[in-house]
């Protein structure tokens, strides 16, 4: 039967992604927490037609855009009397400000902005959730460090008041604590876990609030003070605490579990041991190794031809979040960025995940992980059959979840 010359239309929608592979994945990333509520299938296929391939300008428009649609039906939901209505379009008008947040780094106070959207709408949604999301402040240096614990919920811990395993996840480069919500906190939840994710030095949730709280390669220090605010309540177990760690914030968290004996696990995805070798293999090495130094400030206005817009963005956004003047200062200060001989004092039981199509070099970052922790390690690697093969399983964020928590389970619950 062919269906050629037929007058009904089933999808207007056409599933194309974009020439540019980190707008793909940027995509995938928006499309991936539908899983928990985070967004919906239409409304990011909708809005990836709207944006012009390869220009963050069109993205962050385009999603800024979304973004203030959604919220406003959530408002508008709000104001009826409907709280789940609201509460799920303001969660899901969060990561649309997120996404558009992404590429709009570049533009002085547009990134500010729409981050704070995200964060507003996150709390207010995530305010209306039984259990309610408790928003955290943990002191630290002088500020603060902005985050969520997520508890479990009344069917998950059988109506116990009780200290419960505590899992801290950690992202990397641009995530933020609402996104980290969607991908750890709310199945953590679920399955009896209270979840804390946060925004550390150098994120844009953290930078917001303290705007010299740059990345630092130590980041075992700021690891620590999230724990000790956690051990200090009466809700959390402190025998059984966990780290979780996504893209660069692998790296951070087995820093933490390198260093501090109250990490009783460590989930890694992917593992980073050298985030400079990572980040050469990223960008290219011709880029990355480039003889010209560059200046956040030298790229305004350089046409396309001469240098894409995308890596405009990423020199500014990488001389902001490091808190470097240039390119060269921050490629001399990634060297610092490596676990070398801590990778061997990790000593608690580790689980390695990542995608089987990451590449050649998260490849290998995930082996030297696997065969120099001290403890005992279990490396998973998904699949493209698995659905999972995307950086941080972002394509299967349920998937991810289900193997990450019934380790933890059998490791520390």
């Amino acid at each position: 039967m062919s269906f050629e010359d037929s007058d009904v239309v089933r999808s207007a929608i056409r599933v194309e992604g974009f020439r540019d592979d980190e707008f793909n994945y940027q995509l995938i990333r928006a499309l991936g927490v539908a899983d928990y509520g985070g967004s919906t299938v239409g409304e990011c296929l909708a809005v990836a037609a709207e944006i012009t391939d390869g220009s963050p300008q069109s993205w962050a428009l385009a999603f800024e855009r979304l973004a203030g649609r959604v919220e406003d039906r959530g408002r508008r939901c709000l104001e009826r009397g409907h709280r789940v209505s609201g509460r799920d379009h303001l969660l899901r008008a969060s990561t649309y400000y997120r996404t558009a947040e992404y590429y709009a780094e570049g533009e002085a106070g547009r990134s500010q902005s729409l981050g704070a959207r995200s964060q507003a709408c996150f709390s207010e949604g995530a305010a209306l959730l039984d259990p309610p999301v408790e928003l955290i402040e943990v002191p630290f240096d002088g500020g603060s460090l902005p985050g969520y614990l997520v508890r479990p919920s009344a069917a998950s811990s059988h109506g116990r008041e009780d200290r419960f395993p505590t899992l801290v996840g950690i992202g990397g480069f641009d995530s933020s604590a609402e996104e980290l919500y969607f991908h750890l906190a709310s199945p953590g939840g679920e399955r009896g876990w209270n979840v804390f994710v946060f925004d550390g030095p150098g994120q844009p949730g953290c930078m917001r609030v303290n705007p010299t709280m740059t990345f630092r390669p130590d980041y075992e220090v700021p690891v620590s003070a999230v724990l000790d605010f956690l051990v200090a309540r009466i809700d959390v177990d402190a025998d059984r605490m966990a780290l979780a760690g996504q893209s660069f914030g692998s790296y951070f968290a087995a820093r933490g579990a390198a260093t501090d004996r109250r990490v009783g696990a460590l989930v890694t995805n992917p593992p980073v041991v050298d985030m400079s070798r990572y980040m050469e293999a990223w960008v290219g090495t011709e880029v990355f190794r480039m003889s010209r130094d560059v200046r956040p400030e030298d790229v305004a206005g350089v046409p396309e031809d001469l240098m894409p817009h995308q890596m405009q963005w990423g020199i500014a956004a990488i001389c902001h979040r490091f808190g470097v003047p240039s390119f060269h200062a921050w490629r001399e200060g990634m060297l610092a960025y490596r676990l070398g001989d801590l990778v061997s004092s990790i000593s608690c039981p580790v689980l390695a995940l990542m995608g089987d199509r990451e590449g050649a070099e998260p490849r290998a970052q995930f082996d030297a992980l696997v065969a120099g922790v001290g403890g005992p390690v279990t490396p998973v690697l998904f699949t493209a059959g698995d659905g999972a093969s995307a950086h941080c399983q972002s394509d299967n964020i349920r998937l991810s979840a289900q193997v990450t928590f019934d380790w933890l389970d059998e490791q520390l619950a």
